[in-house]
């Protein structure tokens, strides 16, 4: 390239052709420099502002988190003591007879102690356990059954009860009695 044939352009042109040559040489700058890097700046203040938010959600959690660890004390001696309601299904014999036990020392006659299937429960969390008992005594006899068996620390329910026929023993009434006595037991896994 000749530069001498630059002294025969007159004096505008030159001045429009350094200003022409200045606005592309601004114009590459700001397209291939500028434009990517306010992009990158873009995306980075976006990650920024996301590490921002959870920072902020995760202050707030961590607010809560002696509040939480009390709540999960709480709610681990409430499971604690439900756990204790319901026994292992190894215990459920004993207490089985601790029921059988009562009958005898509430002043009742044991006529019928059948234990039925087990039953799981759909949950999968317990098995429940049926036994069909007959009972022969007094009214009252067989009321201290019931509120001994009440104040039991285990499950036990009382249901399909049906009274029958009174026979009188010794000048004493006796009265038939069928029930389905049902316990659970915790499915320990």
């Amino acid at each position: 390239m000749d530069l001498s044939s630059l002294d025969n352009i007159p004096r505008s042109q030159k001045i429009l052709l350094i200003v022409l040559l200045f606005v592309i040489i601004v114009g590459g700058f700001i397209y291939f420099i500028v434009v990517p890097k306010k992009s990158q700046i873009d995306v980075l203040k976006n990650n920024v502002d996301g590490i921002n938010r959870e920072i902020s959600i995760n202050e707030v959690k961590l607010r809560r988190l002696d509040q939480l660890k009390v709540e999960n004390q709480i709610l681990q001696a409430r499971l604690k003591e439900l756990q204790a309601q319901l026994p292992a299904e190894q215990e459920v014999s004993n207490l089985l007879k601790q029921i059988s036990d009562l009958s005898v020392e509430s002043g009742l006659e044991v006529k019928l102690w059948k234990p039925g299937l087990r039953k799981d429960d759909p949950s999968g969390l317990y098995v429940v356990i049926p036994v069909d008992v007959e009972l022969s005594g007094g009214y009252h006899e067989l009321g201290t059954f019931f509120d001994r068996v009440s104040k039991l620390p285990r499950i036990v329910n009382i249901g399909n009860m049906g009274m029958e026929g009174t026979k009188m023993t010794g000048g004493k009434a006796s009265i038939q009695n069928k029930f389905v006595a049902t316990t659970f037991a915790a499915v320990i896994k």
